[in-house]
């Protein structure tokens, strides 16, 4: 970690970005310059890189073990401080409130999961929907992240590396998987 001196008139500026209870100094920096290089036409996975990207097919999905995510997007919003089990909750969070239904949302998404408040076990209470999950490694949450996302036509990018361990499948290297919107998705948009 690396520690900064800013001018309290830059602080205030920053305070003034904050989500109360949320935000981190760390977090509204993070957001500023997200939307700088946006702007400026650049990604932030991909600043200050010179090595190539593996683009991952979806549907041929390589081994996941020993990854960690770098950015992802759900329907282009930034999930900050993004892991694969996150992914997975932000997914089925997204998914319950657009098909109003466990037994639906059951059928979506291949994960454990029960709706009720279960804590044990490895699962998750997911209080917005009410339902609780398991936690999965690397290569499930990816697959059920990518399956819910295309049962219901939401777009999604990914960037992740290979951490240089031994059993990576391509150690050091980073990749992404995106899935682009779809129109004809089941549940779309749900009916008044």
């Amino acid at each position: 970690m690396v520690d900064i001196s800013i001018q309290e008139t830059t602080f205030e500026r920053l305070q003034r970005h904050a989500r109360p209870l949320l935000d981190t100094t760390d977090s509204v920096v993070n957001r500023a310059l997200d939307a700088l290089e946006r702007l400026e036409g650049v990604s932030a996975a991909t600043v200050g890189r010179t090595e190539p990207e593996r683009r991952i097919d979806p549907r041929r999905l390589p081994d996941l073990k020993h990854t960690k995510v770098l950015d992802a997007e759900i329907e282009g919003v930034t999930i900050p401080k993004p892991h694969w089990n996150l992914l997975l909750d932000t997914i089925l969070v997204r998914a319950m409130k657009q098909v109003s239904d466990f037994s639906k949302l059951r059928q979506l998404c291949p994960v454990n999961m029960v709706q009720q408040r279960k804590e044990d076990e490895g699962y998750k209470y997911l209080s917005e929907i009410g339902i609780s999950v398991q936690g999965q490694d690397a290569n499930a949450a990816c697959r059920a992240v990518l399956t819910t996302a295309q049962a219901l036509g939401l777009g999604v990018e990914i960037g992740f590396m290979w951490r240089p361990k031994d059993g990576a499948a391509h150690p050091g290297e980073r990749a992404r998987l995106m899935i682009p919107a779809s129109s004809g998705a089941i549940n779309r948009t749900r009916a008044a």
